[in-house]
């Protein structure tokens, strides 16, 4: 009885099922048949995107509203926080430093931040994949940061949340790469247009910094996007500058010098600020305590600066207006440079999730009305007020930070609706990103985090495949080598029976002392008629060469070589001795096949959906063969690919490994040395039979 009962519900849960498919693949079909219809379908996603980013940023603003009136209260955050006790100043901010310490390291590593490096991240080497879960983890997160008083932005978390959105949108529908960054590039630009209702200044954004693309099949998606994302702000909110910036008129020709120095002050704040925070980052992250204790700590610290200054809480927003209209004192607004340059490192450094946008507007405006009050004051007839010069600062500082100067313009333009500034913005902006660009090594506050982690993100994915080389690897012990006191003749006899490209000079103690190419030699020859009887190598070898070891990255290496027109390169040990040479066609090729595995690789990864344990997935992709995502067995674990001999033991082929770091899933081709992980996820390739085989065992 027991049985047929059993069996009934099993036969109706099956009809619900398949019907539910049905829908599903009904649905699913309407929705890629609108895909063949390119121009259109790119339209529609691009105004979905926007619109999308014009809700969420106006339900993010509620967000933190709702988290601030929790937290302090009603009324202005900078006049709530002077009339709180000092106890509520020091207590709430911990608080929220601790909660959001927790919550971003238990759900989403990555929302941990100000969110534009791992967006950035995501297009140059991640194929444009982003995670749905960080739109909440970050929204969430970063409300309760700003709220309680960490001393971040709303811009950056904007940006994640609406790229986010735009990655899944590209990843639902299956599109290509291309298309997948574009998509990205208009969740970016419309959550910036919405914040700062600056639809100009947001598409700039998404190609400037974003995309780097200002392409016509990439523009115009993100235009349309940074439209309707505005659209969508201005109904909610109304059409608004976010600033209301002081009446100006360039009083002389002559003040074009002062907004000179304005700029070079900003670079050198810029530097400053932008080394500072991370720097603040590297003493948290060194400190080796649970990361709750770290936001409880960090964020009572940042309420004690506050019972002296809370103006550096939160975005500042009304601080900025107080400086702009000139209410601002020299000493606090010069004061507060500082104290919002330490509140922002702290803020990042505890683990606080938040964009760094807003706090390089507040700086770049407390550096300005500070120095545009001394200007002032010392040249009344043929200056501006201090709030002139506090604008200014504004844009100078976003240039000087982000490396964007066109969007540092734009955006103060729109936010302020102020157009007789632009001059001094535009000269004041290039002038503080030169200055800074030269002292970060042409980082900027966004890459400046991705490289710190061994990613160029203009290099892309590429460069980061090439590292993957190690010089060891590829390098050639026997190398040929001659002695300084051996004749021309000599020399060339030896050239006649080797295949060398390079001849490495040693003097009678062993030490390198030069390099003899063949080309070189080929060229000495067309020179001359005959070869000198006492001429030796000494006087045709070259002694300006350079010399790598095995440490070396590739992208170097190579570099090395095109700058000195030379196929190969010597390697020296810890002795300076020459331990071999590498040469330029071997990189090229282990690159060529490095490149093709991970395309290929990757290209049939995404075909399948990542599993959960303890289940698999396999997938016929030629007749009797499989590929198949298998969680790594336990008797693989910390057994490397060399010992467990997989290809012999079991018959298949490990194509790549999805590992867990930090909550966020990274491929990796898989090395000989490679030792599995328990967490693990394997992308295995074999005949039908083998791979079933193997599957049992989970």
């Amino acid at each position: 009885m027991n049985s047929t009962l059993n069996k009934d519900r099993i036969k109706k849960l099956r009809r619900r099922l398949n019907y539910r498919r049905a829908r599903y693949v009904w649905l699913q079909n309407i929705l890629f048949r609108m895909k063949s219809f390119d121009q259109l379908f790119v339209i529609i996603m691009a105004t979905l995107i926007g619109v999308f980013a014009g809700v969420i940023s106006a339900g993010f603003r509620t967000l933190i509203g709702s988290f601030r009136h929790l937290f302090w209260g009603d009324g202005a955050l900078i006049d709530v926080v002077m009339a709180a006790p000092v106890y509520l100043k020091i207590a709430i901010p911990a608080f929220g430093g601790a909660m959001v310490a927790w919550f971003v390291n238990r759900y989403a590593p990555e929302a941990k931040g100000h969110g534009v490096p791992e967006v950035m991240n995501a297009v140059a080497t991640q194929n444009g994949f982003i995670r749905m879960r960080v739109v909440i983890i970050k929204a969430l997160a970063s409300a309760m940061s700003i709220a309680s008083g960490a001393s971040v932005g709303r811009e950056g978390p904007i940006v994640q949340i609406g790229s986010a959105f735009g990655s899944s949108v590209g990843q639902l529908f299956q599109v290509s790469v291309r298309r997948m960054k574009t998509f990205i590039g208009c969740g970016a630009a419309a959550g910036i247009a919405a914040t700062f209702n600056a639809p100009i200044a947001g598409a700039i954004f998404a190609s400037e910094v974003i995309l780097g693309d200002f392409s016509a099949a990439a523009i115009g998606p993100i235009i349309i996007a940074s439209v309707f994302g505005t659209v969508i702000s201005r109904a909610l909110y109304g059409d608004f500058p976010a600033f209301i910036p002081p009446e100006y008129s360039l009083h002389s020709p002559v003040e074009i010098i002062f907004y000179i120095v304005l700029g070079i002050a900003t670079g050198f704040v810029a530097w400053f600020f932008v080394r500072s925070l991370y720097k603040t980052e590297d003493l948290f992250d060194a400190w080796k305590a649970p990361v709750v204790v770290k936001g409880l700590l960090g964020g009572a610290l940042l309420g004690g600066v506050a019972v002296y200054l809370p103006q550096i809480l939160g975005v500042g927003y009304e601080t900025m207006e107080s400086v702009l209209s000139g209410h601002l004192g020299l000493t606090l607004a010069a004061g507060l440079v500082l104290a919002k340059i330490f509140a922002t490192g702290l803020s990042l450094g505890f683990g606080a999730s938040g964009g760094v946008f807003a706090p390089s507007l507040f700086i770049g405006s407390m550096l300005g009305g500070a120095l545009g009050t001394i200007i002032h004051s010392l040249f009344p007839e043929i200056t501006a007020s201090s709030g002139a010069y506090a604008l200014v600062g504004m844009a100078a500082m976003v240039a000087a930070t982000t490396h964007a100067p066109v969007t540092a313009v734009l955006i103060i333009f729109e936010m302020t609706s102020e157009y007789s500034v632009i001059l001094p913005l535009m000269i004041s902006s290039i002038i503080a990103m030169v200055i800074s660009s030269r002292l970060l090594d042409g980082s900027n506050i966004y890459t400046m985090k991705l490289k710190r982690r061994g990613i160029d993100i203009y290099g892309g994915k590429d460069i980061n495949i090439l590292d993957q080389i190690k010089v060891h690897s590829l390098k050639k012990k026997i190398v040929d080598t001659v002695s300084e006191t051996l004749t021309l003749k000599g020399l060339l006899e030896k050239m006649s029976v080797s295949s060398a490209l390079n001849f490495y000079v040693k003097d009678q103690a062993g030490q390198l002392t030069g390099i003899i190419t063949q080309s070189a030699m080929r060229r000495f020859l067309n020179h001359h008629e005959a070869v000198p009887e006492d001429a030796t190598v000494r006087d045709m070898m070259n002694r300006k060469f350079e010399v790598i070891s095995d440490e070396t990255p590739i992208h170097d290496v190579l570099r090395k070589m095109i700058e000195m027109d030379l196929e190969a390169l010597p390697v020296i040990d810890a002795e300076h001795m020459l331990s071999g040479e590498v040469e330029r066609s071997t990189i090229v090729h282990q690159y060529q096949e490095l490149l093709i595995q991970a395309e290929s690789t990757r290209a049939m990864a995404d075909s399948m959906k990542f599993i959960q344990k303890p289940y698999h997935e396999k997938s016929e992709v030629i007749p009797g063969f499989f590929l198949a995502r298998i969680n790594a067995p336990s008797t693989f674990v910390n057994q490397s690919i060399r010992s467990l001999n997989v290809r012999q033991s079991y018959g298949v082929d490990i194509l790549l490994i999805r590992r867990d770091r930090a909550g966020k899933g990274v491929d990796i081709i898989p090395a000989v040395n490679e030792k599995m992980q328990l967490s693990d996820q394997l992308l295995i390739f074999g005949e039908q039979d083998k791979v079933e085989k193997l599957c049992s065992i989970l």
